[in-house]
């Protein structure tokens, strides 16, 4: 996970920029991960996620938690992309292959998003996390 003063730094330029407007726009964020929507992904994304080494300057794919949203970005070569979904709209979060990589399924009303996180630490805090917010609505 990213502690979003501690080491904001460390993250992309263009991730860094995106937190930054996002917080001035009055959304401040939770917690940020490299993780790979299953609309992003390409090859080579899969392949480091897979293997787990990466450099995370070169990571594209990030999810982002507001307290009121779920942020999907990907950086892009002009703008980044921003795909959002309202966490209380979130109605269920499951592995689909626990201990065979780190892939999330979240539900958000009736559709449903395969998310593949770079490090099993950061989809064990993300499922944790959502876990508490949908047990907190219900």
């Amino acid at each position: 996970m990213i502690e979003m003063e501690a080491s904001a730094e460390n993250l992309p330029k263009k991730i860094r920029k995106t937190l930054e407007n996002l917080q001035q726009a009055g959304e401040v964020p939770v917690m940020a991960f490299p993780a790979v929507p299953r609309r992003y992904q390409d090859e080579k994304a899969m392949a480091f996620a897979r293997i787990g080494a990466f450099d995370e300057m070169k990571i594209s794919s990030w999810i982002v938690v507001t307290e009121k949203n779920l942020i999907f970005v990907r950086s892009g070569l002009f703008r980044n992309r921003m795909d959002r979904f309202p966490l209380e709209g979130i109605t269920g979060i499951e592995y689909v292959k626990e201990f065979r990589d780190n892939t999330l399924k979240i539900r958000i009303g009736d559709a449903a998003e395969d998310v593949r996180f770079y490090h099993e630490v950061d989809g064990i805090q993300f499922y944790r996390h959502v876990m508490d917010v949908v047990g907190k609505k219900r």
